[in-house]
């Protein structure tokens, strides 16, 4: 398996970490092999090309070349790695990641690199979207329809525990930026701080957190605000099971893992109508969906919530029912070891 080294910020190492934390190399013969890790551009030189050479040894011990793929750099990083992987016969799996991959593929690839992206996927025996939306692009546009096969994201349930509705605590997981909708949650928190003055919110996660600081100082709101950087394992759950709401305003997404662990940890989610997540959420059920971009539904949905800590107690503990049914990840491995066994 080979993919972001699993210290790496980001979904794909949260993947592969749940895999490790559910038993999967205890079940098969795993052998994780990280191609990119945090750092600077020379770290992860040495890091690629180091993964090369333990590739050429490995691959022909292996069965099965299973990448976790994203878009742009960790599309090419990969080819690498697949072509090699074709040429020895192995049997390949792509795990599409990327949550813009479509745009990567339709706005910044030429006709060239287009069709280098659907020779790559050519190579695969099975390809793994986090979607049936992925799994429609795919189809449409890179690979054959009969090698994808849709398998959600999942998550280790947590051990039950009782959590208070009515604490007005709000929580943001992920990379502050545009993209997961950081500065529409700051606008909208302008006017929620009014209304509630005991609500706070937590932003646990790096990227542009000098530009969200600076913009929740210029809204008056800094005291309200709490920026935890990059948060994991026990200080991840410690926030996960503190705060009753969690809100991710994102615009582009696969199936992000973050709204699964907080739906687990029983927390009412407000998020969007993008990637996977109208497949987890029923919006007025077990979580809250508006437009990506709409501040003013999403402030309105925030107000639902912390307005109500009834309403708050039934979508979190509908939403930890989802996780339980659907999306715990003992159900995700069976699927996964189902897939090698077939190959």
């Amino acid at each position: 398996m080979i993919g972001a080294g699993r210290d790496v910020r980001g979904g794909v190492s949260s993947v592969v970490n749940s895999y490790y934390d559910a038993g999967l190399d205890k079940l098969c013969e795993l052998t994780y092999l990280p191609t990119m890790e945090d750092g600077s551009k020379l770290k992860k030189l040495l890091v690629a090309a180091r993964a090369r050479v333990r590739f050429e040894k490995l691959v022909k011990e292996t069965d099965i070349l299973h990448v976790h793929m994203s878009s742009d750099n960790s599309f090419y990083r990969k080819a690498v790695f697949i072509r090699k992987a074709y040429k020895e016969k192995k049997k390949i799996i792509i795990h599409m990641h990327g949550s813009t991959f479509d745009t990567f593929y339709k706005e910044r690839c030429d006709e060239k690199q287009k069709k280098e992206v659907r020779d790559i996927f050519a190579m695969a025996d099975k390809v793994i979207a986090l979607s049936e939306d992925w799994k429609e692009f795919l189809a449409q546009y890179i690979c054959k329809e009969e090698k994808i096969q849709v398998i959600y994201n999942a998550v280790k349930i947590p051990e039950p525990y009782e959590k208070d509705y009515s604490n007005q605590k709000m929580l943001f997981l992920g990379r502050l930026g545009q993209r997961k909708g950081t500065y529409d949650l700051i606008e909208a928190l302008s006017d929620i701080f009014q209304k509630f003055p005991d609500a706070h919110m937590y932003f646990g996660g790096d990227g542009e957190r000098e530009q969200a600081e600076a913009l929740c100082r210029e809204k008056g709101i800094a005291d309200k605000v709490t920026f935890l950087g990059w948060v994991r394992d026990t200080e991840k759950e410690k926030y996960l099971k503190e705060c009753s709401i969690y809100v991710l305003p994102t615009y582009h997404e696969g199936m992000p893992m973050s709204v699964l662990e907080a739906m687990a940890y029983g927390m009412a989610v407000v998020s969007t109508y993008v990637g996977g997540i109208p497949h987890i959420i029923t919006d007025g059920e077990n979580g809250l969906l508006c437009e990506a971009g709409n501040v003013d539904l999403l402030e309105w949905k925030l107000i639902e919530l912390l307005g109500n800590a009834e309403i708050c107690d039934g979508i979190g503990r509908k939403a930890f029912q989802t996780t339980k049914k659907n999306f715990d990840m003992g159900q995700n491995i069976k699927k996964i070891l189902e897939i090698y066994e077939k190959l």
